[in-house]
């Protein structure tokens, strides 16, 4: 029983006992004790493959901070040499390093071998799902990245992928019974934060009084019933319709990158601060920080409102006419797909889209001598170097903690997947270059909450599936329409059980940029389970508590998925440089040596395909010199 007296399953929580006994969480970015060290940190992990592996780890992020502060550069006399020799070796199992091996199998030879090195407990790196057990059954959501759109345009990277590993290009969604009143959903748990979001299921909740109020379909009605001036209620149409033209069409990209998206609203197109401020949690929850941080040509490749002048279209599209999708459990349908190319007895059973998504995963299977890809979990690459310099090294040498112990293995070549801000560390004998290159790279967490309920019947009394606020914890909630997947069917009526998620943002406008990244880490690492769930529950409280919502018998368990450098921060200059330099992503990408890099953060936008892309050439990067 937890301390919000809910029902939570067995393994709810271990709400007093870390899962790594007697370790310390990151005393990251400033020395700093951890609060949650005493009262627990990571919670209930849900049921299934992933139970183990929601968010980052406990012991993870304290391997992490070890790293940071180089406390594993000199292992050089604890390193036990496996004897180990690859062709290539990917640092990191997320869908960059998916796609660095994809590229490996396809064009390497028969006799060459590659090895991912994985830290997590399982592959997936963000693009992992959370699964409960209520009431006889199995829901399933997504620990953070979720949402794709099928491309068919031919020379499209999305459509090689679709058609290289045979995932279906249509899907089938449950419906709600028909004597009740059909509700519009959106698939994914973003559409109705902005991008499709003209709903009579969306809703804005507004604290202007002693119980607040909903405003139902506020983008439908042009925000007549909001609680806002007739001047800051035109801003707010202007910004979503507007077809005006601020930058010439030559070099208006170049342009937008110099600003932020802050600057671009409220001198360019002119509007009130109060469209910035609406805007800062939704870019927040893309790119990590708000619109006084970030690039204003990031705002526009997300397709941020108020770029129609520049042919980018913006959200205003109904929610019920979005092309977009979500697997259940969010993008790991795309790495069990890409695990199952690459070992095919690690996915259980066979190639249906059923199978892929919904057998379990046979974790001895990954790492087998007989593979051509093989992958290696729990273990965290710690050192990452050329056995001579770098110009006349025949190998690198590939460091990694495992279960207490340090051991090494050689690699032709390796790709460095992972993420930036652990690259710099690892890779010790990275050039000047880089690391000043590196340092441009900034980051910011994001804390993905999903709430199992045993009934969304308050949800249907207020006629929602898609909610934003403006106080308190986080600011948007969704429940989503449930993909149909082989036998898999998660119900779809008010009063069975269903996933509610939080996206949640760590963002503190006004700050620099990094500023807001170290304190945002120093609030995501210092919060017990706890306090976390009892935000949750009185938020819920707040917003649905007149309409029949009882957390007692409502809430079935509760699983948090902490992402301490969930996203890079794409500053202004990010994508192409500034004061007549290059940008810095333009020099991680060139290799370096026998090393090249590659992962999502190089794209700005991290999202599935980018990720997959980004692994890929680095790849190909590699492999020229095998």
């Amino acid at each position: 029983m937890s301390t919000a007296g809910l029902k939570i399953t067995r393994r709810d929580f271990l709400n007093t006992v870390l899962l790594a006994s007697g370790a310390l969480l990151l005393e990251w970015p400033a020395p700093m004790k951890l609060l949650a060290r005493e009262q627990g940190w990571e919670g209930f992990g849900g049921i299934g493959d992933y139970e183990a592996s929601h968010g980052n780890t406990e012991e993870i992020a304290r391997v992490w901070n070890n790293l940071r502060q180089g406390k594993y550069r000199t292992l050089s006399n604890d390193v036990i040499d496996s004897g180990e020799i690859y062709d290539l070796v990917v640092v990191g199992g997320g869908l960059s390093g998916l796609g660095a091996a994809y590229e490996f199998k396809n064009t390497a030879g028969n006799d060459q071998k590659c090895l991912i090195i994985e830290n997590h407990p399982i592959f997936g790196g963000h693009a992992k799902r959370n699964e409960f057990l209520v009431d006889g059954y199995k829901l399933t959501g997504p620990q953070a990245s979720n949402a794709f759109s099928v491309i068919n345009r031919e020379g499209a990277a999305e459509n090689e992928i679709f058609s290289a590993l045979n995932i279906p290009r249509t899907f089938a969604y449950q419906e709600l019974p028909p004597e009740f009143k059909q509700l519009p959903f959106d698939r994914t748990s973003y559409g109705f934060m902005l991008w499709q979001d003209i709903s009579p299921s969306v809703g804005f909740f507004f604290d202007g009084d002693m119980e607040g109020s909903w405003v139902v379909d506020p983008w439908g009605q042009k925000l007549k019933k909001a609680p806002f001036s007739r001047r800051v209620r035109r801003d707010f149409i202007t910004w979503r319709e507007t077809e005006e033209q601020h930058f010439r069409r030559t070099d208006f990209r170049q342009r937008l990158d110099q600003i932020t998206y802050r600057e671009y609203l409220e001198k360019k197109v002119r509007l009130s601060s109060e469209v910035s401020d609406f805007a800062n949690p939704i870019l927040a929850s893309a790119l990590g920080l708000g619109c006084d941080a970030i690039s204003a040509y990031g705002a526009y490749q997300i397709g941020m409102p108020g770029f129609k002048g520049l042919g980018r279209w913006t959200g205003t599209r109904r929610l019920d006419e979005t092309d977009w999708h979500s697997f259940p459990g969010g993008n790991d349908g795309f790495t069990r797909y890409l695990v199952k190319f690459l070992i095919p007895e690690a996915v259980q059973g066979g190639n249906t889209f059923g199978e892929i998504l919904n057998r379990p995963v046979d974790l001895k299977a990954l790492d087998h001598p007989s593979n051509k890809v093989s992958m290696r979990l729990g273990s965290m690459a710690v050192q990452v170097n050329h056995s001579t310099l770098p110009e006349k090294s025949d190998h690198v040498l590939v460091t990694y903690l495992r279960g207490g112990n340090a051991y090494r293995v050689k690699a032709r070549a390796v790709v460095m997947a992972s993420a930036g801000w652990s690259n710099r560390h690892a890779v010790t004998d990275l050039p000047e270059d880089y690391r000043k290159a590196y340092e441009s790279f900034f980051y910011s967490p994001v804390l993905v909450a999903n709430v199992a309920l045993t009934n969304w019947r308050f949800l249907y009394n207020l006629g929602l599936t898609g909610c934003r606020w403006f106080e308190g914890f986080g600011f948007s909630c969704n429940i989503r329409k449930p993909m149909i997947v082989g036998d898999y069917r998660q119900p779809l009526h008010p009063d069975k059980p269903v996933v509610l998620t939080f996206y949640v943002p760590l963002h503190y406008p006004g700050l620099p940029g990094p500023e807001q990244g170290t304190r945002g880490r120093e609030e995501i690492l210092s919060t017990p389970f706890r306090d976390y769930e009892r935000k949750i529950v009185d938020q819920m409280n707040r917003l649905f508590g007149r309409s029949g919502f009882d957390p007692k018998k409502d809430i079935a368990g509760i699983i948090l998925n902490r992402w301490v450098n969930a996203y890079l921060n794409p500053q202004p200059g990010f994508y192409f440089g500034s004061d007549g330099k290059p940008a810095p992503r333009e020099t991680i990408r060139k290799r370096f040596g026998r090393i090249a890099f590659g992962h999502s953060e190089l794209n700005g936008h991290m999202n599935w395909i980018a990720a997959i892309e980004e692994g890929r050439s680095a790849a190909k990067k590699a492999m020229e010199i095998l």
